[in-house]
């Protein structure tokens, strides 16, 4: 039996591991033993627990305590950590996924210790290297021995880097590459079904926007995030329209330590703005499916939009999810009010399609098959 060890660490892993882990625990609990590493970089209950707990994810067989706050810090902390985990368990291949700092540094550990790296959700580019996010996931595509794209322009991204499918055996300097689909889109089709909109119920909202912040290149400038928040009064003021927000617990922070007191009381306290705690996937998945339309930051969000057919502002000046955009059905927006209102206008007065561009919703299976055929 091949044991690979997964290791996640933020929200968005944990949603992508839940459907492969389902998969393993399914069709494959005869072929494969995954030992789950939770490298502790987010452990905020209702960015972490709440999650196992929800997608029915098995309790990590290690869990970390961080105590660093830097980047850098981090991800040498978790370093050290899963050096010792690997070591112990020593594992046939180490499952990554996405770009965060806790990818990383399992891309590090692998390679170091001639462990296969598998990277799911790999040849995003954004091609803006000042993003954390960037740099996180050159590097793992470049240690990577499976990788796994969700779409065909990550393979092509993946060839611009001389990073190219190998027939037979492979290895870090002859990888295997190969379009899988997405395992976000595995997991928006299998747990839509089980939502409900007690939360959509709860806010008596109708006819909303869905607003989500918490990128670095938006928060950590104060006055650029301030500007966000008063540009966003004046947008529901002046549509009346109704925006719910999910609040990050960085983002929170740093909109309390940079507002006066009296301009956080505007901006909590707005008639139309309905700022909530981080929710649960599934509450989100409910919240995107009842909204109008969403305007976010986040890569995964972008992607959920589209997936439940709902037009998208992406607050950011690129995206790593350049198919939404040429679709038509995305639209990149400055951090001002004239840009955002022409833009929503814009996507408002359009006919917009959605045609499959992720797969077919089993992606997970597809993985998980890859895998056994290469290290079996």
């Amino acid at each position: 039996m091949l044991k690979i060890l997964t290791l996640v660490g933020a929200r968005p892993q944990f949603i992508k591991s839940a459907a492969i882990s389902r998969a393993i625990r399914g069709a494959f609990s005869n072929k494969i033993e995954e030992i789950l590493v939770h490298s502790g970089q987010h452990f905020d209950s209702n960015m972490s627990s709440v999650f196992f707990q929800e997608l029915n994810l098995p309790t990590p067989n290690y869990q970390f305590e961080l105590s660093a706050t830097g980047q850098s810090e981090q991800i040498a902390e978790i370093v050290h950590h899963l050096e010792k985990v690997i070591n112990s368990e020593i594992p046939d291949a180490v499952l990554v996924y996405g770009d965060t700092n806790t990818t990383l540094a399992g891309a590090l550990v692998a390679s170091k210790n001639k462990i296969p790296l598998i990277h799911v959700e790999a040849g995003l580019r954004s091609f803006n290297k000042t993003m954390p996010e960037e740099i996180n996931r050159i590097l793992t595509d470049h240690c990577s021995t499976l990788l796994f794209c969700p779409t065909q322009t990550a393979i092509e991204n993946l060839k611009k880097e001389s990073i190219v499918h190998t027939n037979g055996l492979c290895d870090i300097d002859h990888p295997g590459v190969y379009m899988s689909g997405d395992v976000m889109y595995d997991n928006s089709l299998y747990f839509s079904e089980e939502t409900n909109d007690s939360l959509v119920n709860k806010l008596k909202v109708n006819h909303y926007v869905l607003f989500t912040l918490h990128r670095a290149s938006n928060t950590d400038d104060s006055d650029y995030l301030v500007g966000i928040c008063f540009m966003l009064i004046k947008f529901a003021d002046n549509y009346e329209k109704e925006i719910v927000f999910p609040i990050h617990p960085r983002t929170k922070k740093a909109l309390k330590s940079n507002m006066t007191s009296n301009e956080w009381r505007i901006f909590s306290e707005h008639r139309f703005i309905k700022m909530i705690d981080p929710v649960s996937f599934l509450d989100m998945i409910s919240l995107e499916k009842n909204c109008d339309m969403v305007i976010t930051d986040s890569g995964g969000v972008q992607k959920e939009a589209y997936f439940f057919e709902k037009p998208c502002l992406i607050l950011r000046s690129e995206t790593e999810w350049v198919e939404i955009v040429e679709q038509g059905v995305a639209i990149l927006v400055d951090a001002n009010y004239l840009d955002l209102s022409a833009k929503y206008d814009l996507l408002k007065s359009k006919k917009l399609e959605y045609p499959s561009l992720f797969g077919d919703g089993n992606a997970a299976e597809f993985i998980c098959n890859k895998i056994i055929s290469e290290f079996s």
